[in-house]
C-alpha cells in the first residue's frame, strides 16, 4: 500500500535524525496513520509539521504506531511521558472512536515504564545471531515485505461464491422478525452502553490531564466516500462523536476534526486523503494529500493553543 522510505531511530520509532531534537519536543502519539509507512517520510504529517513548526529542528517527535487505538494510547500514556520526560506539548492522532467501555476501563491500567524496554537496551541485549539476522533484514527490506504479504494472504474460502452474502441475508430476514418486540430492550441496552462509555471516557481524559498538564491535541480523522449521485461525503463516526467533543473540552484538551478540510480540499481539485495508485482510491491509510491535511489541521490547533496561552 502506497510506497516510502523511512527512517526508524535508535528508539525504534519512524524519526528521521538529520536534524537535532529540540529540547522541548512535542509528542506525536497515533497509530499506523501517524507511523506514515505508506508516503515518503518528509511527506509524513510529523515531517510536515517538524516543517511548519520550526524547519530548523525537529519539533515533533513520532511514537506513532501501527495498531495503537485510543485505548492502547491511554494505556501507554504515562509510560511515554517517563520515557520522553521533557515534552512540551502531546498530540494524539485518532481514526476510530467506538470501543467497549471494558476497552477504555482496562486501559486505565497503564503499562509501566521499563527502561530495559526501549529499543536501544533491546538491541544491546540481543546475541550474535539476532543481530545477524536484523542486519541482513536492514540491507535486504524485500524479505520483510513479502513475509509481511504472505502473512496478510487470505485463504479462507468462508466469503467465496457468494456465502456471505447468502448467510448475511439468512440472518437478516431472521432478525426482522422479532424486530418489534426486541426494539425497545435494544434501545434500553444502547442508552446503558452509551452511559458506560461516556463515564469511561471521561476517566480515561481525566486521567490523561491529571498525569500531563501541558497541551494536549486529540485529532479524529473520519473516513470518506462518494455516494451514487457522486456527492462527496466525511464518513464520521457519530456514535461518541458528541461524547468524545464534551469530554475533551471538560478535561482540557483540543478536539480537532479535519473533515471539513477533506471536504475543502476535493472542492477545490478533487484530491482525497485515503487511497493510493497501487490500492483502492478512499480506503487504507492516509496518502500524501491527506497526512498533508492533518498536518495543516494540528497545526492550525498548536497555533490557537499558544496565543491561548499568550493571552
Amino acid at each position: 500500500e502506497g510506497y516510502g522510505i523511512n527512517q526508524v531511530d535508535e528508539n525504534g520509532y519512524l524519526n528521521a535524525d538529520t536534524l537535532p531534537l529540540k529540547d522541548n519536543y512535542i509528542l506525536m502519539m497515533g497509530s499506523s496513520h501517524a507511523e506514515g509507512l505508506q508516503v515518503m517520510q518528509k511527506d509524513s504529517m510529523v515531517s510536515l509539521l517538524n516543517q511548519m513548526i520550526d524547519p530548523t529542528s525537529r519539533t515533533v517527535y513520532n511514537l506513532g504506531t501501527a495498531g495503537y487505538t485510543l485505548p492502547l494510547i491511554v494505556q501507554g500514556f504515562q509510560a511515554g511521558l517517563e520515557e520522553f520526560p521533557h515534552a512540551s506539548a502531546v498530540m494524539i492522532e485518532i481514526s476510530q472512536l467506538t470501543f467497549s467501555a471494558d476497552e477504555l476501563t482496562q486501559a486505565l491500567n497503564q503499562t509501566k515504564y521499563d527502561p530495559a524496554s526501549i529499543g536501544q537496551a533491546l538491541m544491546q541485549s540481543l546475541d550474535t545471531g539476532w543481530k545477524t539476522r536484523n542486519r541482513i533484514l536492514e540491507y535486504v527490506p524485500l524479505i520483510s515485505l513479502l513475509r509481511q504479504q504472505f502473512d496478510s494472504m487470505n485463504l479462507s474460502m468462508k466469503d467465496a461464491f457468494g456465502i456471505r452474502d447468502f448467510l448475511k441475508a439468512q440472518k437478516a430476514g431472521a432478525a426482522e422478525s422479532d424486530s418489534a418486540q426486541d426494539a425497545a430492550s435494544a434501545e434500553a441496552a444502547a442508552a446503558k452502553e452509551t452511559a458506560a462509555f461516556t463515564s469511561a471516557l471521561n476517566q480515561a481524559f481525566a486521567l490523561l490531564r491529571a498525569e500531563y498538564d501541558g497541551p494536549i491535541i486529540l485529532l479524529y480523522h473520519a473516513g470518506v466516500g462518494i455516494q451514487p449521485d457522486g456527492t462527496y461525503v466525511v464518513t464520521r463516526d457519530m456514535r461518541y462523536y458528541d461524547a468524545y467533543v464534551a469530554a475533551c473540552e471538560k478535561n482540557g484538551i483540543v478536539f480537532v476534526d479535519p473533515g471539513d478540510a477533506f471536504l475543502r480540499a476535493y472542492e477545490a481539485d478533487y484530491s482525497v486523503p485515503y487511497g493510493f495508485s497501487n490500492t483502492t482510491l478512499l480506503t487504507g491509510h492516509l496518502n500524501r494529500v491527506g497526512h498533508r491535511i492533518v498536518a495543516e489541521e494540528f497545526y492550525k490547533a498548536w497555533l490557537n493553543v499558544q496565543q491561548e496561552e499568550k493571552n
